[in-house]
Formats: C-alpha cells, structure tokens, sequence
C-alpha cells in the first residue's frame, strides 16, 4: 500500500496536471468505486479544478466556485492514478506500474475516467477495487479531516505534545505510530525507519518512552518522511509518481527489509517479527 510520501508524491504531480481544467465527461466503469453514487457523472461534468490537498493519505480535490463540492480520492492497496495529456504524453503514479498497466486506457482495471475540455484525461485504475474517488460535500471533507491525528512532516508538529500524549498510550510504540487518529501518515516502512533511527524497539510500551526518546522519535519521523518526499517514496512493486518516475527512496532504507542481514550501525543481525499484526523490522542492539 502506498505511505504518505508517496501519496504526496503523487499529490504533489497531479497539482501540477490539474487546476485550472475543466471536465467535459467522466466515465464510471465499476461503481464501487465511486460509491455506488448514480449521480457521480453528471455531477462534476462543467467543473473546474481549483487545487488538490491532503489529509494522511488521503486526497481532496476542490473545484472552483464550488464550496461545497468535493472529490475525495484514497489509492487503498493498488489504486493508481493516470494522466494523459493532449499530445498523447502519459504520467502515472500509484502503487504499482507495469507495461499492462498503461496499455490502451481506459482498460481493465480502469474504474473511473475524467475527460478534460483540452483532450487530456485523467484515469483511476484499481485492480482489486479497495481505492475510491467519491463525491463529498463541505462537511464530510470536515469529518474526513477531524478522523486524522497531526502530521509529523507539519511544520508545526509539536514533539512536546507528542511525548505527553505517549504516556497516555498502553499499546506498543509501533501499534501507536500507525495509529492515524493519533498521528497522521506514518505506515509500516516509515515507522520501523523511524524507530531505527531514534533507536527504540517497536515492542516498547508507548507510554514507557521516556521524553528523550520521544524526542528522538518525533524527529526522526519527521525526517523520514521528508527525505522520502524529496526523492519520490520508496519503489516497491515498481511504485511511480505521475511523471512515470520511480521513487528512489529504497536505496536509503536502513532497517525496513533488512532482515537477516548486518545492522550498518552496530553489525548485529536484523530481526523481523510481527507486531501490531505487521511484519516490523528491529535490531536488537541498537534499539532498546
């Protein structure tokens, strides 16, 4: 599934294709995805992109002159978004990309098109269906938001409120961090990266962490993540933003992926176990 960073890859290129152009016909090949909404098609027919934003990773798409009329759009397991200019140049980005993929769009596993006035056109494929592009007014897009915890990449996350609300936590540290309604867009890859780096192991109770290690933690979450956006997310199942780039960020894995292989810190074996139902990787000696 794709993590924050590279939702906000993808984000951050679609921004680039999409304000300012107007729909001229959308196409709902498979239903659910759009949530069973029969009005779907006609209702954004006539309407201009004005910007897109995110919460987590999830994406909202605002329309010009429209206050309360929004697209909310959340790639799941293999959503992917892809755009086609006019001259017939494509971009893609989502959780997988192969040659398959592309081919002939809309195709198989097209669930929703959007045609602009200018011949450009933008497809939602989604091979197993879990993603969605669904209609949300003023207010759903208010209680989208409220259902999300700060974001650590935010300028202004606060690592002192942080350290307070772990104590108040009885889960363990991985459990809590990919809680989202505690903090927003940490996933499984950035959060074993980021426990690496403040040297805490994912089993510790949350509420044992003493404040230097929150500290520590809170910082390296933010890092990650960032570092990650700079070069487009990480590549796994050939993972690629909408200029059809892979992201690069793998090769700056430390921890995640490392299993049986030497700690580049200490030497020691990494370990990989399951916590909080998810494969986590850890080194013993580094992170107590």
């Amino acid at each position: 599934m794709p993590e924050l960073p590279e939702v906000e890859t993808v984000r951050l290129q679609l921004l680039y294709h999409l304000p300012k152009k107007t729909i001229k016909g959308v196409e709902v090949f498979h239903s659910k995805s759009v949530g069973f909404d029969e009005e779907f098609e006609d209702t954004f027919v006539g309407k201009t992109i004005e910007h897109i934003d995110r919460v987590g990773k999830l994406m909202i798409v605002s329309f010009a002159r429209q206050r309360n009329l929004f697209l909310l759009a959340h790639l799941k397991m293999t959503g992917q978004f892809f755009f086609v200019a006019k001259d017939g140049e494509l971009s893609g980005g989502g959780h997988s990309m192969t040659e398959a993929d592309v081919r002939g769009l809309p195709n198989k596993h097209t669930r929703v098109a959007f045609y602009f006035t200018d011949g450009s056109a933008l497809y939602f494929n989604d091979m197993r269906l879990f993603g969605y592009i669904k209609r949300a007014s003023k207010e759903a897009v208010e209680r989208a938001r409220a259902g999300f915890g700060p974001e650590p990449i935010a300028d202004d996350f606060d690592c002192e409120w942080f350290a307070a609300a772990l104590k108040k936590k009885r889960t363990s540290i991985k459990a809590a961090l990919l809680n989202q309604a505690f903090v927003a867009g940490l996933g499984n890859i950035y959060v074993d990266e980021a426990l690496f780096r403040a040297g805490v192991r994912p089993t510790r109770r949350a509420d044992k962490l003493t404040k230097a290690e929150a500290a520590r933690l809170c910082r390296a979450a933010g890092e990650v993540m960032r570092e990650s956006i700079t070069v487009g997310g990480t590549t796994f199942q050939h993972f690629v933003d909408t200029k059809g780039e892979n992201g690069n960020f793998t090769k700056q894995l430390q921890i995640f992926g490392k299993q049986n292989t030497p700690c580049i810190t200490c030497g020691t074996t990494v370990q990989k176990i399951r916590v909080a139902g998810r494969g986590t990787h850890y080194c013993p000696k580094c992170q107590k």
